[in-house]
């Protein structure tokens, strides 16, 4: 008999905050639907280390080991499939996510890893599988990279995005440990009616309708494609009915594109009777571009209110008319000050997040940008621009010689929140003092009471004040961090929808 794993990695192994891993569950999902059994090793919520990893595999023979993440877990991804190969010689390793899709080719040149998935995973990870399973041919399936057998990757034909999202089943959280997520969603922080927080993941859309030159996600080249209300309802009324959730985090990259489908949503939610809070990813001209009336967005803000939702994470990233050019943002600045005006009148927290590093940065559009978040009485979650491949400022480090051996730069990124690659015309010293003296200045400014750690890694600031936002939002307490680092990102296993 054939035996499958599938490992979730850990990006943050002792993070206080934990989320339950829609990319990886929604794959596995899929292959349960249709048959196909595995075994799973959740590395994240039991935060198991490298050396027990180890051990684990030692002691346990796979046929088939699947896994995914994000880009910037690059380095330990190679160490995984080297970790695999060295106890599973004869396994087929599949890597997906953004780690193996975004630079097949890259990827399976410098690690041990057979097949690489690339984009959406269900449908491809479904079709290899039973292919594998069946002892047929699975090297022409749609959707992957792979080493033939003298060692050359070879790149098979794209996979058409999959357009009826309402047709994949609803995620089944069974093969995780669901309590141990809920321990930690939102750090158990006290929620409505003053109860824990049980917080549960929702893909309400994939991909993006925009394409902004630093961002970074699994769908870049499918459209951006959401799933019906009813559909969402559905998954939600199951959460509620079976986990006994009472917070949903919609999961995407883009939760609405448009008010007029924000607005049928949360009629819908209305009309449902459903009771749970939420937080979404939205545009900062949802609320703020006058191309609506402002009656008409205040009316679908208080319905957002009215129907449970608590926050809103948008991006700001800079108030540089020339970067937000060159980001290719298609805003204005003054819609993020109008929708965080227009949020505080309904109470909805806003959740904001800037960049910094783009190659015209100055310390002058530095202090633009801190400006503006003051004027929004808001702390920003800050990071510095990290080129990752798909993205056109990728391209541009590449072209411009910032980028020249990409195996051993994607080796040394970490996070947004570390300066890994300068390409500003200030020394790498000048721009993280001027970065730490605006933010202590702003964190000083709105009394905020971050310590000089926490001014950039700003995690445990969330999880101190989202008790206090998810009780009551006030205006003095507006300045919930959202770290994107964790949540920009689609996550499968072979994909995070």
């Amino acid at each position: 008999m054939t035996k499958i794993l599938f490992i979730n990695p850990s990006l943050r192994l002792h993070s206080q905050t934990k989320f339950l891993p829609v990319g990886i569950a929604s794959v596995m999902s899929f292959l349960r639907h249709h048959g196909v059994n595995y075994d799973l090793l959740d590395i994240d919520i039991n935060s198991i280390e490298d050396d027990q990893i180890e051990s684990f595999l030692e002691n346990n023979r796979y046929d088939i080991v699947c896994s995914g993440s994000i880009v910037t877990h690059y380095k330990w991804m190679k160490w995984l499939t080297r970790i695999v190969r060295k106890y599973n010689p004869k396994s087929k390793i599949i890597v997906g996510n953004s780690v193996a899709g975004s630079i097949p080719t890259l990827f399976l040149a410098n690690s041990d890893a057979d097949i690489a998935v690339i984009g959406e995973g269900e449908i491809t990870t479904l079709e290899l599988l039973l292919k594998m399973l069946r002892n047929e041919d699975w090297c022409k399936v749609e959707g992957i990279a792979f080493k033939n057998t003298n060692g050359v990757v070879k790149v098979n034909e794209k996979r058409k995005a999959f357009k009826k999202l309402d047709d994949f089943p609803i995620i089944n959280w069974d093969d995780f440990d669901t309590e141990k997520y809920f321990e930690k969603s939102y750090a158990s922080a006290a929620g409505v009616d003053g109860k824990a927080i049980r917080a549960m993941p929702v893909v309400t859309a994939r991909g993006c309708a925009f394409r902004c030159t630093f961002c970074h996600f699994v769908f870049w080249n499918d459209p951006y494609r959401y799933r019906s209300p009813e559909n969402i309802l559905l998954e939600i009324n199951r959460n509620i009915a079976n986990y006994d959730c009472n917070y949903i985090s919609f999961w995407d990259d883009l939760s609405f594109a448009s008010l007029p489908q924000a607005e049928r949503f949360v009629d819908a939610i209305l009309k449902s009777g459903l009771k749970f809070s939420w937080s979404a990813a939205v545009r900062v001209d949802l609320f703020g571009n006058p191309k609506h009336d402002y009656q008409r967005r205040l009316a679908v803000a208080q319905k957002f209110k009215q129907a449970g939702c608590v926050s809103l994470g948008f991006s700001l990233e800079s108030a540089n008319e020339d970067i937000l050019k060159l980001m290719q943002k298609r805003i204005e600045a003054q819609f993020f000050l109008d929708q965080v005006k227009l949020l505080d009148q309904v109470g909805i927290t806003s959740m904001i997040s800037v960049v910094f590093g783009y190659p015209i940065e100055t310390p002058e559009t530095i202090k633009q940008t801190f400006d503006m978040c003051f004027e929004a009485n808001l702390y920003p979650s800050i990071g510095y621009l990290l080129p990752l491949p798909a993205t056109g400022m990728y391209d541009y480090a590449k072209m411009n010689g910032f980028i020249v051996d990409e195996n051993q730069y994607l080796d040394s990124i970490t996070e947004r929140q570390d300066l890994c690659l300068n390409m500003t015309k200030m020394s790498d010293e000048q721009v993280k003092e001027i970065i730490a003296n605006e933010a202590s200045e702003l964190n000083e400014k709105l009394k905020i009471g971050l310590s000089e750690k926490k001014l950039l890694k700003t995690g445990g600031y969330k999880e101190l004040t989202q008790k206090s936002k998810l009780k009551k939002i006030t205006r003095e307490k507006n300045s919930l961090i959202l770290n994107y680092s964790e949540a920009e990102f689609e996550m499968p296993s072979v994909d995070r929808n």
